[in-house]
């Protein structure tokens, strides 16, 4: 008899705590948000083309780009259910070390980029105020590549003699995205991300010595950023 009270008593017990953890569960309204973020980029040393469009010579080579910071802002809308849809603008910044095959071909200049997206993103709420997600966006980049100095490899020619080489292309764009955010006042959240993002293979022609240029370097990049959300509901 004492055993089966015992038994119906955790029963109970059992059943209260499961009902207080389920009542402490937040319940998240839809609304809008908007927010600002900013971090560090760091590219991949990866691969590039490099062709001579007259003479039709072509170099495999690979880029070599220093740490660089990012800044942007988004807003976009949450549903009940932790689904969210933002558009989002981002500038990335970050000096070129060189562009080099057995030998450098050019070296110094910069690239940044102008990215606007959409992203969609699921929440994980849970009982905590901690609040994982992840997510994903598409959209399109303005890739821009400045004062890269060709070197004598490249041209025969004393780097100095040698004007700074550089470009613009808009191409497709593409990224992944993972972080943590906390709730730090009303309405205000504070988040830690990662994002891993890319565009399809830019392309930047110029003169150089008398004969067209093309230079064609992969661009992708690992993001760590915080970002500032303001919620308006």
């Amino acid at each position: 008899m004492l055993s089966k009270f015992i038994s119906n008593r955790s029963l109970v017990s059992g059943a209260a705590l499961l009902a207080s953890v389920l009542l402490c569960v937040p319940a998240w309204a839809d609304g809008f948000y908007a927010d600002v973020h900013g971090g560090g980029t760091f590219f991949e040393n990866d691969s590039a083309r490099v062709t001579a469009e007259d003479s039709g010579g072509s170099i495999n080579a690979h880029t070599n780009f220093d740490p660089g910071w990012l800044a942007g802002a988004a807003a976009g809308y949450e549903w009940p259910q932790g689904l969210a849809g933002e558009f989002e603008f981002t500038f990335r910044q970050n000096q070129l070390d060189r562009i080099a095959s057995s030998t450098p071909l050019f070296l110094g200049g910069d690239m940044h980029s102008f990215a606007m997206m959409f992203n969609g993103y699921y929440r994980f709420h849970n009982a905590t105020p901690f609040t994982p997600y992840i997510g994903g966006g598409v959209g399109e980049a303005v890739v821009v590549m400045n004062n890269a100095r060709p070197t004598s490899a490249l041209t025969g020619l004393p780097a100095f003699d040698s004007g700074p080489f550089g470009g613009t292309d808009v191409d497709f764009a593409y990224q992944g995205i993972a972080g943590v955010s906390y709730p730090i006042a009303a309405h205000l959240d504070i988040a830690a991300e990662y994002r891993y993002f890319g565009t399809l293979r830019p392309g930047f022609q110029e003169q150089i010595d008398g004969e067209e240029a093309k230079v064609s370097p992969t661009y992708r990049s690992h993001n760590a950023m915080l970002r500032l959300i303001y919620t308006f509901n």
